[in-house]
Formats: C-alpha cells, sequence, structure tokens
C-alpha cells in the first residue's frame, strides 16, 4: 500500500519503476465501484475481479466502503456489460454503495516536497483515440512493468534495432501516451480517498480555491473529477486523522475511506490482453456451427507474466508444488547429461519458455557454473521479460529469442563449438498440444547429429478410462483458462450452456482420438465484434493429448532416436537426438 511519512516523506522501492500512461489517449474509460462486502464474501469477490480482463485497481479500505474496484472499459455497453457480472457475484449481504467514471484523472507521481513536479494526465478528454500497432503493444505493456530496462534489452525481447526502440519511446512521448514514469514505493501515513459534491460548495470560490491548493499540495497523490454525485475527488497521504479538516471546510456533502492495503493492480489493462489479434482473426475467419480456437499460439495470457515479473520468488514456491512431478525428474536427468562430461559448457535453449522458472531449476540442476548461456524462445515479448527477470542472477548469459515455434530453424541451431553443448529443452508437456506428426516437423530440423533435445509429456496409466481423465480437468481453474480467449473477444460465461459435468460449468470437457478437448456451446445467439453467433454454436478451445508412456515413446521414435526417457507416474522426460539411417 503506498502511504507516506508527511515530515520527510521517505519511502523505500519494492519493485521497478514503471512508465505512466494517458490511457485515454487508447480509447480507455475509467470506472470505479465502491463495494461494502461481507467477510463471507470478500475471497471470493478478490478472486473474481482479480482474474478478469478490465480490472485495474482493487483496494481494501474502511469508512464509506471496504472494497474498491477499478474498471477499464471502451464504452458503456462493456461497462455495462461488466457491471451486470460484477453484481451478479455479489453475495445477499454485500452492496455497491457508489460507481461513476471519472472523466479527469492526473497524477503526481513521486514528488517530494521541495522538489519540481509535472502533473501526469491519466484520463482527460479525448476525441479520436490512438490505435497503437502490435510492436506499441508490446512495447508498453514492457514498460508499464519495468522502465529501467535500456534501449538494448529492449531491443533483444522485441526482436527489433535498439534504434527502433529509441523511435517508440520518442513516438509514444510525442503522442502523449506516456506522460511520465514512477517509482514502487512504500511509505507510512494515512491514505485518504474523498469524494466531495460541488453542488454542496459554501462559497462560490470553495472549488477553485480546494484545486490550487491540491495542486501544489505534496500530501496530494491524485485529482480527479467525475461525473457522479462527488464530482471532485482526490487522495491524500497524511500523518494524521485531523489533518483532513482544511479539505473539506468549504464543503457541506462529501465522503471519505481510508485506503488500507492495495490488493491488485495492473498498470495497463491490455496486460491481460493475450494475442487479441490473433483470437479475432481466428473468430472472423471461420464460419459455420463449429468455431475452433485450438492453436496453442491463442494461449498466452499475458497478465499471469506481469504479475510474475513483480513476485517472482513468491511465484517459485507455488510454481515447485504445483510442478512437482515434472520437477522430481530434473536431477535424474541432469546427472544423466552430466556423465562423462566434466569440461564440458552448456547452452540451454528453453522452447516455449514462458515466466522461465523450468529452465531456472533445470539450470541449477544441470549445474550453473557449467552453462555458458541461457536461451528464453517464446512468441510473446512480455513472457521473454518475465524470464530475463527470473534468471537476472545466474552468470550465464542470456538470449532472449522471439520466435514461433514453427520457425525454430531459422535461428536454431548454432554453431557447435568445440568443448560445448547444446541442450534444447521442451519442458510443461506443450508437445501434447500438436498432433504428433506436426511437432516432429517443428522440432525435427534443429535436431542435427551432435544436438539433444528433452521432450516433457504428461502420460496416464495404462487402463485409465476416458471418465476418469475428465472427472481430472472438471473444475474452474480448468474453465477459467479455457474460456480466456472468449471472454477478451466480449462472451461471458453465462452466454454459454450449463456443462453436464457439473452445475456451475459451463465447459464441455470430452474424449476424442485419446484428445482431451474443451469446449463452449452458445445457449442463445449473441453479438460480438458486429457478427451474430446463432444459438448452438459450439466453440472447441484446447485440444491436449492423454497419452500412455508406451505411446509418447513411439510417437518421439517416429522421427528421432530415443535415447532414455525418466518417468514417474505422472509424467515421462524424453531424451532424443537425430534419428539414424
Amino acid at each position: 500500500m503506498q502511504t507516506v511519512e508527511m515530515k520527510e516523506r521517505i519511502g523505500t522501492s519494492f519493485g521497478p519503476s514503471y512508465a505512466v500512461l494517458n490511457l485515454s489517449k487508447v480509447g480507455l474509460r475509467y470506472f470505479r465501484f465502491m463495494i461494502k462486502s461481507s467477510p463471507k464474501s470478500r475471497s471470493r469477490l478478490l478472486k473474481v475481479f482479480a482474474d478478469h480482463p478490465n480490472i485495474g485497481w482493487i483496494f481494501s479500505a474502511t469508512g464509506w466502503f471496504n472494497l474498491a474496484v477499478g474498471v477499464w472499459a471502451k464504452d458503456n455497453a462493456e461497462i455495462n456489460d461488466i457491471s451486470t457480472s460484477i453484481r451478479s457475484v455479489l453475495g445477499k449481504d454485500d452492496k455497491i454503495v457508489y460507481q461513476s467514471e471519472l472523466t479527469s484523472l492526473y497524477g503526481f507521481g513521486d514528488r517530494l516536497i521541495g522538489k519540481d513536479f509535472s502533473p501526469m494526465p491519466i484520463i482527460d478528454a479525448v476525441y479520436s483515440p490512438i490505435e497503437l500497432t502490435p510492436i506499441e503493444l508490446d512495447y508498453i505493456k514492457l514498460l508499464t512493468l519495468d522502465s529501467t530496462q535500456d534501449s538494448n534489452e529492449l531491443s533483444e525481447v522485441l526482436g527489433i534495432p535498439s534504434n527502433e526502440v529509441d523511435i517508440l519511446t520518442q513516438s509514444l512521448t510525442e503522442k502523449g501516451i506516456i506522460v511520465g514514469y514512477q517509482e514502487r514505493i512504500n511509505y507510512t501515513g494515512i491514505y485518504y480517498k474523498v469524494f466531495i459534491d460541488t453542488l454542496s460548495k459554501k462559497n462560490s470560490h470553495a472549488v477553485d480555491v480546494l484545486l490550487e491548493k491540491l495542486w501544489t499540495d505534496p500530501k496530494c497523490i491524485y485529482v480527479e473529477r467525475a461525473n457522479g454525485k462527488y464530482d471532485l475527488e482526490f487522495e491524500l497521504i497524511l500523518a494524521r486523522k485531523g489533518d483532513l479538516k482544511p479539505y473539506l471546510k468549504d464543503f457541506g456533502e462529501y465522503k471519505t475511506a481510508i485506503l488500507t492495503e492495495n490488493l491488485y493492480t495492473n498498470l495497463y489493462p491490455l496486460n491481460k490482453t493475450a494475442n487479441l489479434r490473433a483470437i479475432q482473426e481466428a473468430l472472423v475467419g471461420q464460419d459455420g456451427p463449429v468455431i475452433d480456437f485450438r492453436n496453442s499460439k491463442l494461449w498466452y495470457l499475458n497478465h499471469h507474466g506481469a504479475d510474475a515479473y513483480l513476485s517472482i520468488y513468491e511465484n517459485r514456491a507455488y510454481f515447485e508444488t504445483m510442478e512437482k512431478s515434472e520437477l522430481d525428474l530434473f536431477d535424474e536427468v541432469a546427472s544423466y547429461i552430466r556423465t562423462g562430461h566434466d569440461d564440458i559448457k552448456y547452452s540451454v535453449m528453453d522452447i516455449g519458455s514462458g515466466d522461465g522458472l523450468k529452465g531456472r531449476v533445470f539450470i541449477e540442476r544441470l549445474g550453473e557454473k557449467d552453462v555458458k548461456g541461457y536461451y528464453p524462445i517464446d512468441i510473446q515479448p512480455i513472457e521473454l521479460a518475465v524470464a530475463l527477470r527470473t534468471h537476472q542472477e545466474g552468470a550465464y548469459a542470456k538470449h532472449p529469442t522471439l520466435l514461433d515455434i514453427e520457425n525454430l530453424p531459422a535461428r536454431f541451431p548454432l554453431t557447435l563449438l568445440p568443448s560445448e553443448e547444446q541442450v534444447y529443452v521442451f519442458f510443461g508437456g506443450t508437445y501434447g498440444n500438436f498432433k504428433s506428426a506436426e511437432i516432429n516437423q517443428y522440432l525435427k530440423p534443429i535436431v542435427q547429429p551432435g544436438i539433444e533435445m528433452l521432450i516433457s509429456m504428461p502420460i496416464i496409466t495404462e487402463g485409465k478410462t476416458e471418465e476418469e481423465i475428465i472427472a481430472s480437468y472438471t473444475g474452474t481453474k480448468f474453465q477459467d483458462m479455457t474460456f480466456g480467449p472468449l471472454a477478451q473477444i466480449g462472451f461471458k460465461l453465462e452466454d454459454f450452456e450449463t456443462s453436464t459435468l457439473q452445475d456451475d460449468l459451463h465447459v464441455y470437457i470430452a474424449m476424442e482420438d485419446q484428445r482431451l478437448v474443451s469446449s463452449y456451446i452458445l445457449k442463445e445467439d449473441v453479438v460480438v465484434l458486429g457478427r451474430t453467433f446463432d444459438k448452438g454454436t459450439t466453440f472447441k478451445m484446447t485440444s491436449s493429448w492423454k497419452p500412455t508412456l508406451d505411446q509418447v515413446i513411439d510417437a518421439l521414435a517416429q522421427d528421432f532416436d530415443v535415447k532414455k526417457t525418466f518417468h514417474n507416474k505422472d509424467m515421462s522426460i524424453s531424451l532424443v537426438c537425430a534419428k539414424t539411417t
């Protein structure tokens, strides 16, 4: 929670600085919901809000409300849908006490007493929003996570020359999209959120006098105008509760709350957008009663990457618990690779690296001192940024590589050098998202003589029934993941039929040719992206292979020599090399 000691206003940094954006410039509007939530509903509401793609802030508070939710939206239709979805999850003892839209918002950043400052317009009047290019979107996502990366680092992650990074910075600043930079700082003090009804002013100059005071007051963090009853808002950090009175003396109607904890922050809403353009194209390019989204490129949910960037060590502890079946094999795998290779230096190429945590753990088990370089390979710049942060303490070189899996041969393999080995790793079971013949052809050009690749795949025990496999995936966690792309383009869960698997689910799960397929079926006609989708339209979302150990080995053996397979009851890791004729 950002609060401040007003005598000296000294704070400690808790993360990398970030770029502040004028989100009105890109066509976004900002709405707030002030909620009195019951203790019984609180944790459930927090999860629902944090998972929603439009949520920007969640604060805990005392006073007029105890939960504040900020929402970014493009238009009235979108905010109405969001408002309806928020109200639908409230319990009988929960109440929205106030909601409004901000018409202007100015932030004063890390304004210090006696120092110059420039107010940053975060929301203002914009008549022609600027449409960002895909590279501008990726660049902004990175800057809102960490603005300390230099042009060379950003150019590696974005896959463009460093001079183009400088051009991006200049262009976005001149357009008024980047309006400043700010530190993440923990302060001490009392953080007040104040709502004033300016019609209750006690004299004709009260509003002007207050605004002039706030504009130069180092205690003020934000000044806002809104379109609700309480049309003037501001946020102050004070040393004592009694210090608030001078700000309120000229008004008869106002509300206050003390913000006690920042529960969730999403500085740029599009960090919650995966490959939105690719999703839209996949939708628009298909007609008929079945729409097929089973393309692994659509499954990069960037807000998880953004969260990981700021809490990498907390995430690692959770990750090591959730991924235990795969990580448990790493010691045995690393020991096998190292046997008889005491003087070898390794380069580790991490295909579909994601947050880089599995690559980091594998390097630790392999022996960090013997690793020369790490190559995280991913389709999303934000994932590469997270992977670099995960590996920032590693003494080895890092080479982020922005690349589609089908284009791997354009960069790899690298030239083999004496006393060096390249180890390609394809962890996490992504292999099973493709048909084996297809994914083998993507990987085969890399696995040349002298090159080895580790491929992970979850396995099922012989004789496990389809019903048992389906039951292990039935739940809200799987539904949240599979519904992601549909939510981003405007569908709501309520648009779809209730699942036959469980009354509170909408996802259908079935086995088709030994592949677990998730889908959603429209229960009524729905208009999305200007197109009407008929009742009964089926959206097939994911498809993943559920093989036995022998079937995994057989699939790999079609195009590779399977040198050795390590496994436990849930996971296999196969070491493959070029097939000999």
